[in-house]
């Protein structure tokens, strides 16, 4: 048989210096994947953080809307307290201090208030016995 006519045996048609440069061009591919996946990972580690930031920006804005709620219903809270209790203090004031017909304007208008808080408090009383029966046991 010929030399020549046989079949190649695998690598033989490479020289030493041609597998290095082939093994040289692998590893570069391999480098350059390697640093493909480094910036991929780069670049998702700093939407992970804008995501991060965004979300707690969005807290704190919310805590602080919450924050500025509370004192709002608290400042009006305080405030209506307090003209309703010197209204009543006057109201008071009139029915036992004052002349005949400031105690008997006086009177008609505690009589009132009276009703109309009485009314208001047995809505909610029913409101609240309504909502407690319906309410679900699971919660």
């Amino acid at each position: 048989m010929d030399i020549k006519t046989q079949e190649p045996i695998e690598g033989e048609l490479y020289s030493g210096k041609e597998m290095f440069e082939l093994e040289r061009e692998r590893l570069k591919s391999a480098d350059k994947r390697t640093e493909i996946a480094r910036l991929a990972i780069e670049v998702n580690d700093a939407s992970d953080q804008r995501m991060f930031d965004y979300h707690m920006a969005r807290i704190q804005k919310e805590s602080e809307i919450r924050r500025d709620q509370l004192n709002l219903i608290r400042g009006t809270a305080i405030g209506g307290g307090a003209i309703a209790s010197v209204i009543i203090l006057l109201l008071f004031g009139m029915l036992f201090l004052g002349d005949a017909h400031q105690s008997e304007l006086a009177g008609g208008i505690l009589e009132k208030l009276a009703v109309a808080l009485s009314g208001i408090g047995a809505y909610l009383l029913g409101k609240t016995a309504f909502g407690k029966l319906n309410a679900s046991t699971e919660e």
